[in-house]
């Protein structure tokens, strides 16, 4: 597997299988998301041991996994400076909506978590980023509201998408450890 196979959800996935990890690729992307938004520095080694507390109970990884971890969160990070390029590792848009919506809902948890271990001080949050943490956060629990797979619920899904690649935008923007980025004027 070359290693940018392993950035692949359905090869990030077995991957993770393969080494008996009871995690998902999106929660796998959505800590690494939450812990570079929340201030996490490229750099900054410890992010390695918020990840093991946080999926992997304290335990380091398979050399084969944290290789791939490690891929995913140099990418991650390169896609949040750049702005441009940052997508959420989610299944494909064939998958069924309710498998696609519960990566969502896990890579939304997923990435809380790991925004939290890293930034404890949202107080010091715009309160444009305070309301999107708080959408995020009701992102999680919206399963309920898609009992359908039609035009309408898919429509909502990718909105919902879009919603949290702005949050986490958002937030790298106010906590990241990137360049500096100029601020957007607040729309009202």
């Amino acid at each position: 597997m070359n290693d940018n196979a392993r950035l692949n959800y359905e090869a990030f996935t077995s991957l993770l299988e393969q080494h008996n990890m009871v995690v998902t690729a999106a929660e796998v992307h959505g800590v690494i998301s939450g812990l570079i938004c929340g201030g996490m520095a490229k750099d900054d080694v410890r992010w390695q041991r918020h990840f093991d507390e946080l999926l992997n109970d304290g335990f380091g990884l398979p050399a084969e996994l944290k290789k791939a971890v490690n891929l995913l969160f140099y990418r991650v990070y390169d896609e949040l400076l750049s702005q441009a390029r940052f997508e959420l590792l989610l299944p494909e848009d064939d998958m069924p909506l309710d498998e696609r919506l519960d990566a969502m809902m896990e890579w939304a948890g997923a990435f809380l978590a790991g925004f939290g271990v890293v930034q404890q001080e949202l107080n010091k949050a715009s309160p444009e980023l305070q309301e999107m943490i708080q959408d995020i956060s009701n992102i999680t629990q919206v399963s309920g509201e898609f009992e359908q797979e039609n035009e309408e619920n898919e429509a909502a899904f990718v909105v919902l998408y879009e919603h949290l690649k702005l949050g986490a935008t958002l937030a790298f923007e106010e906590f990241g450890k990137g360049q500096p980025a100029a601020r957007r004027p607040t729309l009202h």
